[in-house]
């Protein structure tokens, strides 16, 4: 799969994608590199993991409850991966999931107290899964899944702090094709719950940084999100 699309990443941790998915911004993607935004498909505005309403986004658990996410490209990260999402899990099934009818690299709850990710090679080949049993069912998780290439280390991570980690080897990963939340095609398990601010980075970040993208989306009168909000709206306006 080739693209053209140029990311405007910078920096040490600069954002490919940034989804707040929440009632405003909806599927938009608020990072530098503007991706187009996700196909929001029967799923309900809930409160989010910052405590106001329409916080987050409800997956109802049925087949035709889910996110999608198209990828010209900022997606592909193909060798370090992060990604970063609040999740409030109420059943099993993809939180984020690419090639919605293949296997590429997927982040699960495997039931509603177990996540799971596979970081799958581009040559789609099988590769040893990362579990961890320590997610509160019913309540908001800070969750990410990290890849470095360099070390070869997968890591799961709650709250900014490691809960599995397994050596996989240096592979290239298989983000190459969209990506799904929700559901898989042709598959039983369709995930319950809500789910928040979803960032994609093309680095492994660390339990620091991590701990300071916590409320990246989060809505407090001067958060960063408000003012982009706030530019938003203002930029629809000519005076």
């Amino acid at each position: 799969m080739l693209f053209t699309l140029i990311c405007l990443v910078t920096g040490s941790a600069a954002a490919r994608a940034i989804y707040p998915l929440n009632g405003v911004t909806r599927g938009r993607d608020l990072s530098i590199n503007h991706n187009t935004a996700a196909r929001l498909v029967n799923v309900k505005p809930a409160p989010g993991p910052d405590g106001l309403p329409l916080g987050s986004y409800y997956l109802q658990g049925i087949a035709n409850s889910y996110i999608f996410f198209p990828n010209k490209g900022c997606l592909d990260t193909k060798n370090s991966l992060t990604i970063v999402v609040w999740v409030y899990p109420e059943g099993s099934g993809p939180i984020f999931h690419f090639f919605p009818r293949g296997w590429g690299v997927h982040l699960w709850m495997k039931n509603p107290r177990t996540l799971l990710v596979k970081f799958v090679p581009r040559s789609l080949q099988t590769i040893s899964v990362v579990t961890s049993r320590r997610i509160k069912p019913k309540a908001w998780n800070y969750i990410a899944a990290t890849y470095d290439y360099v070390t070869g280390l997968a890591t799961l991570w709650n709250d900014a702090i490691p809960i599995s980690q397994r050596n996989i080897g240096k592979i290239q990963l298989a983000t190459n094709y969209p990506a799904i939340s929700g559901r898989k095609p042709r598959d039983r398990k369709i995930f319950r719950g809500r789910i928040a601010c979803l960032q994609i980075y093309d680095r492994a970040l660390n339990g620091r940084q991590l701990r300071v993208l916590k409320k990246k989306c989060f809505r407090g009168l001067f958060s960063e999100l408000a003012l982009n909000e706030v530019f938003t709206l203002m930029s629809k306006y000519r005076y």
